[in-house]
């Protein structure tokens, strides 16, 4: 299959590792969101493409593949309170990238993105349809703003965490 015009969602993730020094290795990932073309939105109009750009970089410490450090950024995010996922991400330090670091993130941090590419952005959500949206991602954790708004039927208080870009100002 291949994505055609007809795309609603484009997921990009790239990795890249890098010597950091004898012991030690830093790897960088980055991930973009993107609804192609200016959709219009149950909020708005969404202008910009790009829904999420976040990059990650943790250096492990050789031989043991053992974080040492983290440092994380979002560049582009859908929600004023996206942010509140970066400090959690120190969790990450001392954590070994050997077997059982999938399951370990997990724990930390659970089901985290499964939401983005599925929620349909030209109708308002309402609770008794798009509760499944819940813990899909920090932002949407179930003690949470967003989720309190959702449940409370709150549309006019979601609109007003939809992050604007300057610029962007709809």
């Amino acid at each position: 299959m291949s994505a055609g015009d007809d795309a609603v969602h484009v997921r990009t993730i790239r990795v890249e590792v890098q010597r950091a020094g004898e012991q030690e290795l830093l790897v960088t990932g980055r991930l973009v969101d993107e609804r192609p073309g200016a959709q219009p939105t149950w909020f708005g109009v969404r202008e910009d493409r790009v829904v999420h750009d976040m990059s990650l970089a943790v250096r492990v410490r050789c031989p043991e593949l053992v974080i040492t450090a983290v440092r994380a950024d979002m560049a582009a995010h859908p929600y004023t309170l996206c942010p509140e996922a970066l400090p959690p991400l120190q969790q990450l330090v001392g954590l070994s990238v050997s077997r059982g670091f999938t399951r370990a993130v997990n724990e930390r941090f659970g089901r985290q993105g499964a939401g983005a590419a599925h929620r349909n952005e030209h109708t308002p959500p309402r609770a008794e349809r798009d509760r499944w949206f819940i813990n899909t991602c920090q932002a949407w954790r179930e003690d949470g703003v967003l989720a309190a708004r959702l449940r409370a039927g709150d549309l006019e208080g979601l609109k007003a965490l939809v992050f604007r870009r300057p610029g962007n100002q709809r």
